[in-house]
C-alpha cells in the first residue's frame, strides 16, 4: 500500500511500491523512480457517478501516478493534512483533496440529507454547493488548507458554529445546518459573510482553516 508521510508542512511524500495514487491536478512537484503519470476520470460508480459529478459541480479533477518511487506533491503553498480511515466517512471540501488511493472509495453527498432543508440554505449562503465530496474505507489521505488544520471535537451536548469559509472537512455522526448570526457584527456593517454560520451537532470532528478563503 502506498506510505504516505510528510516533509513538511507544506509537502506530501507518497512512496510506491507497483502502486498508484491519485492526486489533484497540477499538485506534483517532484518524483524519485520509475513512476507513471496520466490524467484520472476516477469515479466510483463509474459513468453515472462522473454525470453525477458535473451536475453538482463537485468533480475532482485528478492525475494518477503509478510505478516504483516517490512522489512528492504540495500546491499553492498550502499546508498538509494526513487523515488514516478506519471505515467511516470522511466529507471533504473537493478543492481541498490533495492525494488518496484506491483503499478508499470517493462518492458525492447530497448535503441536503444533513439537515432537511437547512442543507439546502447551506448550500445557497456559502458558495460551497449542495454537495461534497466523500471518502471511505480504509486508508490515508491528504488534503491541503490555508494554515495549520484545526480540528474540533463535537459533542451531543456541545454544537460547534463554523465561518463557512474556513470549514475544511468533517467526519463522525455529525449533521449540518445553517445558523443565522445576530451578534454584534451584523449591527457595525460586518455580517455579510459572518450573519451565516455552519452549525454542527452530534458525535464528531470537524476541520478548519485559520482563514476565510
Amino acid at each position: 500500500m502506498p506510505k504516505y508521510g510528510l516533509i513538511n508542512s507544506k509537502l506530501l511524500e507518497v512512496v510506491l511500491q507497483n502502486e498508484e495514487v491519485f492526486s489533484k491536478r497540477g499538485a506534483m512537484i517532484a518524483c524519485r523512480g520509475k513512476v507513471n503519470f496520466a490524467r484520472s476520470f476516477l469515479g466510483s460508480g463509474g459513468v453515472q457517478d462522473l454525470a453525477m459529478r458535473a451536475v453538482t459541480n463537485e468533480g475532482v479533477d485528478l492525475m494518477v501516478a503509478n510505478g516504483n518511487g516517490q512522489v512528492y506533491y504540495a500546491f499553492d503553498g498550502m499546508h498538509v493534512t494526513v487523515i488514516n480511515l478506519h471505515g467511516e466517512t470522511f466529507y471533504i471540501e473537493s478543492h481541498s483533496l490533495l492525494a488518496f488511493d484506491r483503499r478508499l472509495r470517493v462518492g458525492t453527498s447530497f448535503l441536503g440529507n444533513q439537515g432537511g432543508l437547512q442543507g439546502l440554505v447551506r448550500g445557497a449562503m456559502t458558495g460551497q454547493g449542495l454537495f461534497t465530496t466523500t471518502l471511505d474505507g480504509h486508508g490515508e489521505f491528504a488534503f491541503v488548507s490555508d494554515g495549520d488544520t484545526i480540528s474540533l471535537d463535537v459533542f451531543p451536548d456541545k454544537p460547534i458554529f463554523v465561518d463557512p469559509q474556513a470549514y475544511v472537512g468533517h467526519r463522525g455522526q455529525i449533521t449540518s445546518s445553517i445558523a443565522t448570526d445576530t451578534s454584534w457584527k451584523t449591527f457595525i456593517g460586518q455580517g455579510s459573510g459572518e450573519s451565516f454560520q455552519l452549525k454542527f451537532t452530534g458525535s464528531g470532528t470537524v476541520y478548519i482553516q485559520a482563514s476565510e478563503r
